[in-house]
């Protein structure tokens, strides 16, 4: 018997030491894990054994023996006061949760067996070179140790055993619990009032255990995906199963195959009435000016885009439903919303563009319609429809030629405004790189020769001032050496490119020579 005592708590006992690691490293909840300095441990006849914290966090002990002795004796105390009773192996489901913690904690040496032995001094330590009557000579692999303890003793691998048919090992005991009253099994009271009393356990994958909990009906009845769809579906709707309504729900399952997909269930508990329809809020209405159209060219458009909207959409849920992956209710919700969102979309986007044709706002109309056909290609078909300009079937020039016509352009006039916007968007790039690269040289730090510390910035800044007019680069081995050049004194200083310093004064000297040219 171990005794535990934490600080000024009642101090609790544990039948085997796994027990005890099991108790000291228990989730809690939230609530303050304990400084290693309150905790005292004792067994009745061995006495105090040490508790540390290990860098990991968790609470490990300290028992006097080698590392086999000390396994030997955690694996013997748990096959002797809790796995094994009157010769038969209890399952997981048939102990308690700490009982099962226990068992674990004690697998869980083969891969953290600091938990229990000083791996500190290594192999040649006293630890593993006493041996007693009974040790072998040689390495002593450990995780082998305590997996095949685990396979000898109990059948079973240190991660559990199979929760379910053609299932994989499994350590957490909620899942056996729930695996044994989905298969009618009778468990203890205490096994599953432990459950019944903390609902958060296994809450988020093992949903359908609490129904099964409370509703003995459920227990045995259906076959797992029957049962767990059930669950899903009522939990999704908020509805509660009870001793009441439990009869008629469990019969309405059973008229599904046993590997029933949640659509299956679904369908099923809304064609009896069970599930209510989906009634999600709708969008509201638009007002003002985006609830109407300023034109026919805006009132086409809309209708068109709606549409298209609108036939994608049902297309998609059809095929989805036809193929299984909805279920009918969440069919008629799409098809609901798609009714909806047809005659409740705005006129903004349509009428934007229709005041852009009416005002003969050619920058935005090319935004909109000189790009391929296939983009914006509602908007398109619908000034096809009301002003006859076909923008689908035609080269990029005849398009771009027929918006500026449609703005009331000659060639002229057309060739003009483009090599005006040309110059324009040339000015803002340059004036974009100027501001990037300012930003990135201002992060440098230069020297000068008299001294002098300043950034990039103002080290550009002040060679320009000098007359350092001209970039040079300057061949040095495999690289290039880029300096700035006073070309009356023909003396330069150098740039650099990785701190913004070249970049920051070709944009300068760009910005410079721009104005002369202009003036020119």
């Amino acid at each position: 018997m171990y005794v535990i005592s934490i600080g000024s708590q009642r101090a609790e006992t544990r039948t085997t030491l796994a027990g005890v690691l099991e108790h000291l490293n228990r989730d809690r909840a939230g609530r303050a894990v304990p400084r290693v300095e309150e905790i005292a441990l004792r067994h009745i006849e061995r006495g105090a054994i040490p508790v540390l914290r290990l860098k990991s966090g968790a609470f490990a002990v300290r028992p006097v023996g080698t590392a086999r002795s000390i396994l030997t004796l955690i694996l013997e105390e748990i096959d002797r006061y809790i796995v094994r009773t009157d010769g038969r192996i209890l399952r997981p489901q048939d102990m308690s949760r700490s009982a099962w913690g226990a068992v674990m904690a004690a697998g869980r040496l083969a891969h953290f067996p600091e938990e229990a032995i000083d791996l500190s001094q290594g192999d040649a330590g006293p630890l593993f070179r006493t041996a007693d009557l009974f040790e072998e000579t040689g390495q002593f692999g450990i995780a082998e140790f305590v997996r095949s303890e685990f396979h000898r003793r109990f059948g079973y691998g240190i991660n559990g055993p199979l929760y379910a048919p053609n299932a994989s090992p499994n350590g957490r005991h909620e899942i056996h619990v729930a695996y044994a009253l989905l298969r009618g099994e009778k468990l203890r009271e205490c096994v599953v009032n432990a459950y019944r009393e903390s609902a958060e356990v296994g809450a988020n994958d093992v949903s359908w255990l609490q129904p099964l909990i409370h509703v003995p009906a459920l227990r045995g009845a259906l076959a797992p995906a029957q049962l767990q769809g059930l669950c899903d579906a009522m939990r999704h709707a908020r509805l509660e199963i009870t001793s009441t309504n439990a009869p008629r729900l469990v019969a309405i399952m059973r008229g599904l195959p046993g590997d029933c997909s949640y659509v299956q269930v679904d369908d099923a508990l809304f064609e009896h009435g069970i599930l209510p329809a989906l009634a999600e809020p709708l969008r509201k209405q638009p007002e003002g000016e985006a609830s109407r159209p300023v034109s026919g060219l805006a009132a086409r458009m809309h209708h068109l885009i709606t549409q298209r909207q609108f036939h994608a959409t049902m297309d998609k849920a059809k095929a989805d439903r036809e193929a299984l992956l909805i279920s009918q209710r969440r069919f008629d919700d799409i098809a609901r919303r798609a009714v909806h969102t047809r005659v409740s979309t705005s006129f903004d986007w349509p009428n934007e563009v229709a005041l852009a044709v009416l005002q003969r706002d050619i920058a935005k109309l090319l935004k909109v319609f000189d790009n391929p056909k296939d983009w914006n290609a509602d908007s398109k078909r619908a000034l096809r429809d009301e002003l006859d300009v076909d923008l689908l079937q035609c080269s990029a020039a005849v398009r771009r030629r027929r918006l500026f016509e449609l703005c009331g352009f000659s060639a002229d006039e057309q060739r003009e405004w483009e090599h005006q916007a040309l110059a324009e968007k040339a000015q803002r790039n340059a004036e974009r790189d100027l501001v990037e690269a300012c930003q990135r040289a201002e992060a440098a730090s230069w020297r000068i020769e008299t001294g002098q510390v300043m950034n990039g910035r103002e080290y550009v800044d002040f060679c320009i001032a000098e007359g350092f007019s001209e970039i040079v680069d300057l061949p040095r081995g495999g690289a290039r050496e880029y300096r700035l050049r006073d070309p009356r004194k023909g003396c330069s200083r150098r740039l650099r490119a990785k701190d913004g310093t070249l970049s920051y004064a070709r944009a300068r000297l760009a910005q410079i020579a721009t104005p002369l040219a202009l003036a020119a």
